[in-house]
């Protein structure tokens, strides 16, 4: 039987954006086209985020003298924030009010969405029982549809039973929207979990609770970070929602949206952006906290005992 010999070269063939670039250009030539072409994306990325950074701590008497590079450094716009109070007798100013009531609503959101997810994904993937599946698709169903469409039931539900302007509702609000689409996260990342691990520990006496806080949710731990992460962030940015079921009680998304607008207050747009650049503050502890401990998941679920 002959086999076909496969013929080798030395030539390398160039790949990505060498190739785009061709190969009769010098070897140095082709890294600086890639790397000034990278820097310029990089730039134009960055741009926005250090025309804010400059705005927030600029004493510019306008946006429209504020420049793309800092040439000023102030704290005046952080003490206005921080201090001012659309009406007196106010137990905190309206900045601090409005970041306090936003960050119990991402906060409880959070716990409840990463505690019933798991006890959901759990349940789904380890035991049988009526109606599972059909659960599972009208689950899978309801995301069809965007959550804009419940709004105005929502806001009379809540307006009927005296629910208007409360944090704690509106963070079930959230937690309801947000338990289906993770289930089927969970039940995803769990099903890779082997049965006999359950099996051993119940052989052991564990209950069914045990085995889920003490062996599946720890090996879980990558999906539980990514779980808590878009938790945290869907009530800490969201504007439209708040704004409807709590129109008396701001968060800081409407806060924001007020201080860019010129009524019923004066227009300050140095107050939006000295507030947004303090809102990425909590958002981006949580993603890099997070992080650090997927990673730690995911390689700590690699080692072999």
């Amino acid at each position: 039987m002959a086999f076909r010999e496969k013929r080798h070269t030395d030539k390398k063939e160039a790949t990505g954006a060498l190739r785009f670039f061709g190969t009769t250009l010098p070897k140095v030539v082709k890294h600086v086209i890639v790397y000034a072409w990278l820097l310029l994306w990089v730039g134009i990325a960055l741009a926005p985020i250090s025309w804010m950074v400059s705005a927030a701590f600029s004493d510019a008497p306008g946006i429209g003298y504020v420049p793309i590079i800092p040439t000023s450094f102030t704290l005046d716009n952080y003490r206005d924030i921080l201090t001012y109070r659309s009406e007196t007798g106010q137990l905190f100013p309206d900045y601090v009010d409005s970041f306090l009531t936003t960050l119990l609503v991402a906060t409880v959101t959070t716990v409840l969405v990463v505690i019933l997810s798991a006890l959901v994904g759990f349940a789904v993937t380890r035991f049988r029982f009526h109606a599972k599946k059909p659960a599972l698709l009208l689950m899978m169903g309801l995301q069809m549809f965007p959550g804009f469409m419940g709004m105005i039931a929502l806001f009379i539900i809540f307006r009927v039973f005296g629910w208007l302007n409360n944090p704690f509702y509106l963070s079930l609000i959230y937690v309801a929207g947000a338990i289906p689409f993770n289930t089927f996260i969970v039940r995803g990342f769990m099903r890779n979990v082997p049965k006999s691990l359950d099996e051993a520990a119940a052989i052991d006496g564990a209950t069914n609770l045990q085995i889920m806080i003490k062996i599946i949710v720890p090996l879980a731990a990558p999906i539980m970070g990514f779980i808590a992460v878009t938790a945290f962030m869907g009530p800490w940015l969201d504007y439209i929602l708040p704004s409807i079921l709590m129109p008396n009680n701001e968060t800081v998304a409407m806060w924001l949206f007020r201080m860019n607008v010129p009524t019923p207050q004066p227009y300050r747009p140095m107050w939006f952006m000295a507030g947004a650049l303090f809102l990425a503050v909590p958002i981006m502890i949580v993603q890099i906290y997070m992080q650090k401990y997927v990673t730690y998941g995911l390689t700590a679920g690699a080692e072999k005992g």
